[in-house]
């Protein structure tokens, strides 16, 4: 039946389709409790969602109203159902702009080209819905006009609304957009066919109605729900660009349906009205108007792209560093100027290349690494390394700080930001070069060699190597006779020698003042031989401008295996280096478990020396000195002992070195004389007092404390200065320094003897027997080892006696173990003697039994008096 007829219809009950009203009814309050209550946790925006709410209860009233009222004209009925329920779809277009950022809807006329093409659309399509292809507006009562012409624009407008936001709202959120414009969709149609078969009275179009909207309702009740809300950062640019390829679609598509309905109503043969007509030209002009507003846009951005782009190049051009942008696989997609000026050339780095294949051919490995490693969410590789090739084909060497953003879709690429450090790398080598090579030899120094020790202790599971340290001897004669530039030239030739006596993988260095070492590849028996060809060209004479030097070595070997750092591979070296030296001139000695342990020791005593004394551990024991005359104890040596908790007796030859290194001697022999001199005060004596002989160390007579030490001792005990006896060396009687002859002439000053301790070893001599300050000769136990039996010996010993006699020495003798050298010493005029054949050293309360007995009378039972 036309809509027009149907005007004049009248009904006196609310019609068949009234349940079908109230179930609508019913899910419209549903719809709008959803919508309230969950837009209300969209946090920006929940006021749009509330707003809609509000817009499915408006139908709710009109229907109340149409029940209330029970108007009896189908047109009254339209009425009172609109009446209300257009306020309804102002709501919905107000909530529906207000679920996007208002900066969206910015951009001057276009937005609302946009609202006036999807509005006049969307009134063309209505209105078919509606009223029908073939009536027209002028057919209806002026009131039906107006109901419907309300119904249609209303509906329309709500439509346009969701168009321009599924146009204009962030990418993320067009799923919502999209069943928005599903839900308004449904409902417009929906609404325009229960309109018109209410005015017509065609029920089953009123049922396909309902049907509509309970689905628009259903629809909009999921938009909230698929919602995620609006993006934290409300103005920035979707990463995505489907936000804008669909909103340039959508006028478009909105032209070419209102075109394709008018063109339907066409072709089915009816009559196309003149708002058709002029719905459509419009829809054509706005669509035209679209496009240059859109075009102008897209020239004023593109203008202002361009003129960003030649702004930043400009200043990247103008920048110091270069910058280089690669893609994802590393390929080059543009360099700056300043890239090619560093290489030499504006070609130096062609766009499309592979970077990997542009570096050093070892930095392409770690390039790689670096860069695909921040690609995999790996920390960022900091500052990058790498070289390039220049023009005239050398490396030059940058430094790149990196900018990952390849995961930023608008940029995608890395960003390096590249330096020049050429030069810097040069000096830098310079200063190493400096640093880690001995100016004299030209070899790697210490610090060079350590290095290299490091990295080769790192290889150590691949390749077999040996440390060998090597020590000269014989510099200090060269220095003596020819000066330090012939020691130079000495040091060159040995360090040439090494060189071209061990192979190409191997390092020669010089650790030290005479000192080389060698990092040799090869099998145990391999390096040996090694070490004795070294040893062989180092003992070849050394010819040069000062005459011709001869020269040998001590060589300590240690397998790099057998150590965990260079520091204690060092010391292992220097373990055998010294047992080498103590095995002889011209020795190698290979690393063993015995020369640590000895070092342990050395270690240990030297910790647990100072303070020995304090508890206890040390003790004096007395050797008894006879007079050959008398044949009675006239003088004792008192000699040191310590007994260690742990490691038992140590002898003196042992801890008195180790005590002059650890500069504790001067506080041990000071224990030592007051000891000593506190246990022989109260010996008894028949006559003449027995004499106290100390051995006095080099180093307490270096420290020139000698002279106040002996002061105090003397001052403390009141042990009388003629009874202390002095024992000194000839080394250290001859050493350079005046003090010590104005010490020891102090000494003799104050009473104290001074012996000459040791005579006959080393380089002993008769003429500095005339210029000691000295009053006892102490004749050593290998100068009378072979007195008994080797007639020059006894006749050197004859000698020194007498020419001691003649000059007021007193002699002694040390040592003497055999019958047959005491008779010698006697027969030979010699005045005292001390050794294992009268007595052991002894503690002081034995020596005190020795002296008791017989008023001090001490013989072997099997030399008798002469």
């Amino acid at each position: 039946m036309p809509v027009g007829a149907a005007c004049a219809v009248s009904a006196s009950t609310p019609g068949p389709g009234y349940v079908g009203d109230l179930a609508l009814a019913a899910l419209g309050i549903a719809t709008a409790a959803v919508l309230w209550t969950a837009g209300r946790s969209k946090q920006s925006g929940w006021r749009g969602w509330r707003l809609f709410a509000l817009a499915p209860l408006t139908p709710v009233v009109g229907l109340v109203a149409v029940t209330v009222a029970a108007p009896e004209s189908p047109l009254e009925q339209v009425a009172l159902r609109w009446l209300p329920t257009v306020p309804g779809y102002v709501l919905v277009v107000v909530a529906t702009l207000t679920l996007v950022a208002p900066s969206r809807l910015r951009g001057g006329a276009r937005p609302a080209v946009e609202l006036a093409l999807f509005l006049t659309a969307c009134v063309l399509v209505v209105q078919v819905l509606v009223l029908g292809p073939d009536p027209g507006w002028s057919d209806l009562a002026p009131t039906g006009a107006v109901v419907l012409g309300a119904a249609v624009l209303v509906t329309s407008a709500s439509m346009a609304a969701a168009l321009l936001l599924l146009g204009v709202i962030e990418s993320r959120r067009q799923p919502m957009a999209l069943v928005l414009l599903a839900a308004t969709a449904l409902l417009a149609p929906g609404r325009a066919l229960g309109t018109a078969a209410t005015l017509s009275g065609e029920h089953a179009v009123g049922d396909v109605g309902r049907f509509l909207i309970g689905g628009g309702l259903v629809l909009l009740g999921a938009a909230v729900l698929v919602d995620p809300g609006p993006c934290p950062e409300s103005g920035r640019r979707p990463r995505s660009g489907r936000s804008t390829q669909l909103r340039q679609v959508l006028p478009y598509l909105a032209m070419t349906v209102a075109c394709f309905g008018a063109a339907a109503v066409s072709l089915t043969g009816h009559r196309i009205s003149p708002v058709i007509a002029v719905g459509g030209s419009l829809c054509a002009v706005l669509a035209v108007l679209h496009r240059w507003l859109t075009a102008r846009d897209e020239q004023r951005l593109g203008a202002r792209l361009r003129h960003s782009e030649a702004y930043f190049r400009s200043l990247v051009a103008a920048s110091s560093d270069a910058v280089l942008i690669l893609d994802g696989d590393l390929r080059v997609t543009w360099s700056s100027p300043t890239l090619g000026t560093t290489l030499g050339g504006s070609a130096a780095v062609p766009a499309g290349a592979d970077l990997l294949e542009l570096v050093h051919p070892e930095d392409a490995v770690p390039v790689a690494r670096a860069l695909r490693s921040a690609a995999a969410d790996a920390p960022p590789p900091g500052v990058l390394r790498l070289r390039l090739r220049h023009a005239d084909g050398t490396w030059r060497h940058l430094e790149a700080s990196t900018s990952d953003l390849r995961s930023d879709a608008v940029v995608g690429a890395v960003v390096l930001y590249c330096r020049d450090t050429t030069e810097r790398v040069a000096r830098e080598r310079a200063l190493e070069q400096v640093a880690f090579t001995d100016p004299v030899t030209g070899l790697p120094n210490r610090a060079g060699f350590e290095s290299r020790l490091e990295g080769a202790l790192a290889e150590t599971g691949t390749t077999c190597r040996s440390l060998l340290l090597i020590e000269l001897e014989g510099l200090d004669e060269v220095r003596e006779d020819a000066g330090r530039d012939v020691v130079t030239a000495v040091l060159v030739e040995v360090g040439r020698r090494l060189r071209t006596t061990v192979r190409g993988c191997d390092a020669v260095s010089r650790v030290g003042g005479g000192a080389f070492a060698l990092l040799a590849e090869g099998a145990p028996h391999a390096v040996d031989l090694l070490a004795d060809r070294c040893l062989s060209v180092i003992e070849q004479p050394v010819d040069t401008v000062a005459g011709v030097f001869d020269l040998s070595a001590g060589i300590g070997v240690v397998d790099l295996a057998a150590a965990g750092s260079v520091a204690e591979l060092m010391t292992r070296a220097e373990l055998a280096l010294r047992a080498a030296v103590a095995a002889g001139t011209g020795s190698a000695v290979r690393y063993r478990p015995a020369l640590g342990s000895a070092a342990e020791r050395r270690a240990r005593l030297r910790d647990d020396l100072p303070g020995a004394w304090d508890r206890g551990e040390l003790s004096v024991l007395f050797q008894p000195i006879v007079s050959l005359g008398e044949q009675r104890v006239t003088g004792v040596e008192a000699l040191l002992r310590w007994q260690h908790p742990e490691l038992g007796e140590v002898p003196p030859t042992e801890f008195v070195p180790i005590a002059e290194r650890a500069g504790v001697i001067g506080e041990l022999q000071r224990w030592a004389l007051e000891t000593a001199a506190a246990a022989v005060l109260p010996l008894p004596h028949s006559g003449t007092p027995v004499r106290l002989g100390v051995n006095i160390s080099a180093s307490h007579v270096a420290a020139r404390t000698l002279v106040r030490d002996v002061a105090a001792v003397l001052q403390s005990t009141g042990l009388a200065p003629e009874r202390l006896v002095l024992e000194v060396t000839e080394a250290t009687l001859m050493s350079e320094g005046e003090h010590v002859a104005v010490d020891m002439e102090a000494l003799r000053l104050m009473g104290v003897h001074v012996a000459l301790d040791d005579f006959g070893t080393g380089r002993s001599s008769l003429a500095h027997l005339t210029r000691l300050s000295i009053d006892v000769l102490k004749l050593d136990h290998a100068f009378v080892l072979r007195v008994d039996r080797d007639p020059k010996a006894r006749a050197l010993c004859e000698s020194v006696v007498a020419i001691a006699a003649a000059l007021g020495l007193d002699v002694v003798a040390e040592g003497v173990e055999t019958p047959a050298q005491l008779g010698a010493l006697r027969a030979a005029g010699c005045g005292f003697a001390q050794g294992f054949l009268l007595a052991r050293p002894m503690r002081a309360q034995d020596l005190v039994d020795v002296l008791d007995v017989g008023a001090g009378q001490l013989w072997p039972g099997l030399v008798g008096s002469r």
